[in-house]
């Protein structure tokens, strides 16, 4: 069967337009103020009828009054009060499609379809400090998951303020799918240890209209990364426009955004086409050298799979994390089932990338490694001492990993290789092939330091040489 091809949906774009969230708030106001005139006329009270001057203030005061004004209302040190409200707006999981409407087929079934909420989020309403003092533990404490393009967007209602403090978000990407003829599309047994059977995919039906329109099995999958990553550029700001001081470039949607995990849910293999050119403008360019790690879950294990990853690896600065893992969620008719792990330790494949660009001028060819005349900080060395290796060398570098992904936090030294940014485990006899070559005992001179070690970087002639073989 043919693969599907990228498309956005157009019921489903006149959906998301209908429900945009001015569009929706006006439609609300609407029947609210048609609520409240109908209950004025049901009391025979004119909802035309003009208001009255307000009155001043008596100056008597009653025994009531005088009474609840003299007596003394408990009261805590602030200290103890901003202690609370951080604990009622901190909530222990992750805040999903925060100010949306949830929708259950893109939550979890177990775990977020049926757990309480843990927000006190009526304090915000208590009075102007709480408010303040409030929204800010709020949007800093938490940690949130956008299972929606638009959802992300909706969060550009949030002040700047709050959003500048935000260092790690979650993308659920949910592959949706189209067509316009009665087949069954499932997702091999392949796809996940857990699963018994091929699973079928929930295909939305559409009809066959009589245009020239592409036609048969269509999916919103590889787009709809491009329009998570699209609404991760700056929201409009008029504060920033021209003015007499001159241009001011306005803020990304997240500025301080470090690290990024992007869950890909119903992404089989040989299901979707090539992803389209926007990704790499947005990832390697609009977007490019931006973050410390990326973590991605669920990538098929195809051609278009793992073009994307490398694609994606473009969001990160040099010397930045890349972290593939197998599916850990698949979408079912009610909802989200998550699929397991190793209990005790996550299996994945990570890569560092660009880390040999800064090594005394030794520039590594990589086709993200554009240069535009700025210059890039690399990502930040891990805190903490790494264990001793024979093989640390400037060809090698210490990176701090996860050891499950399930974000307890947990992370474990291990050593890579700067050239081809793999575990240095995997290359090591690769790597040393060359050590043992020369005319003397002593071992190969590195061409990077002049030092000799094992791994050292041989001449570019006998790199040509490994290129050949």
């Amino acid at each position: 069967m043919s693969r599907a091809w990228e498309c956005r949906d157009a019921a489903d774009q006149a959906e998301i337009y209908y429900n945009h969230p001015l569009r929706d708030e006006n439609r609300r106001l609407e029947e609210e103020n048609l609520a409240l005139k109908r209950l004025l006329r049901e009391h025979d009270i004119s909802w035309q009828t003009p208001t009255r001057a307000p009155q001043a203030p008596s100056s008597r005061v009653t025994r009531s009054r005088k009474s609840i004004t003299s007596e003394s209302l408990p009261h805590l040190p602030v200290e103890i009060q901003l202690k609370i409200l951080s604990c009622a707006l901190t909530s222990p999981h992750p805040i999903v499609d925060p100010l949306c409407r949830l929708r259950p087929e893109r939550l979890l079934i177990q775990g977020e379809r049926h757990k309480r909420n843990f927000l006190a989020i009526h304090f915000l309403a208590t009075c102007r400090a709480y408010s303040v003092e409030g929204a800010r533990y709020l949007w800093t404490n938490n940690s949130f998951i956008f299972t929606s393009p638009e959802a992300l967007k909706r969060f550009a209602d949030v002040a700047l303020c709050y959003r500048q403090n935000i260092r790690h978000v979650n993308f659920r990407i949910i592959a949706k799918y189209y067509d316009d003829e009665d087949r069954n599309h499932k997702i091999a047994r392949t796809h996940h240890p857990d699963l018994t059977k091929p699973i079928k995919l929930q295909v939305h039906k559409r009809p066959k209209e009589n245009t020239l329109a592409r036609r048969g099995f269509r999916a919103y999958g590889w787009l709809q990364l491009v329009d998570f990553l699209e609404a991760l550029q700056p929201p409009y700001d008029p504060t920033f426009y021209p003015s007499k001081l001159g241009y001011l470039s306005p803020p990304r949607l997240l500025p301080s955004l470090e690290t990024l995990r992007i869950d890909f849910v119903n992404f089989g293999e040989e299901l979707l086409q090539s992803p389209p050119p926007q990704l790499h403008e947005l990832a390697s360019h609009q977007l490019g050298c931006t973050l410390n790690e990326v973590v991605l879950t669920g990538l098929p294990s195809d051609e278009s799979g793992f073009r994307v990853s490398s694609e994606l690896s473009g969001l990160l600065k040099d010397e930045g994390l890349l972290v593939d893992h197998a599916p850990t969620m698949i979408s079912l008719r009610n909802g989200i089932r998550p699929l397991t792990c190793d209990p005790r330790e996550c299996n994945y494949s990570s890569k560092v990338v660009r880390a040999m660009r800064n090594i005394n001028g030794h520039i590594h060819d990589d086709d993200h490694a554009h240069l535009f005349g700025t210059d890039f900080p690399p990502a930040p060395k891990d805190e903490g001492n790494p264990p001793y290796s024979l093989f640390h060398s400037c060809r090698t570098i210490w990176k701090k990993v996860p050891i499950k992904i399930d974000g307890s936090g947990e992370r474990k030294w291990e050593l890579f290789d700067r050239i081809s940014g793999l575990p240095w485990d995997d290359i090591e006899n690769d790597a040393i092939m060359f050590d043992f070559v020369s005319d003397d005992d002593e071992g190969l001179m590195c061409d990077n330091c002049g030092q000799v070690h094992p791994g050292a970087i041989p001449p570019d002639h006998m790199m040509d040489f490994l290129d050949d073989l």
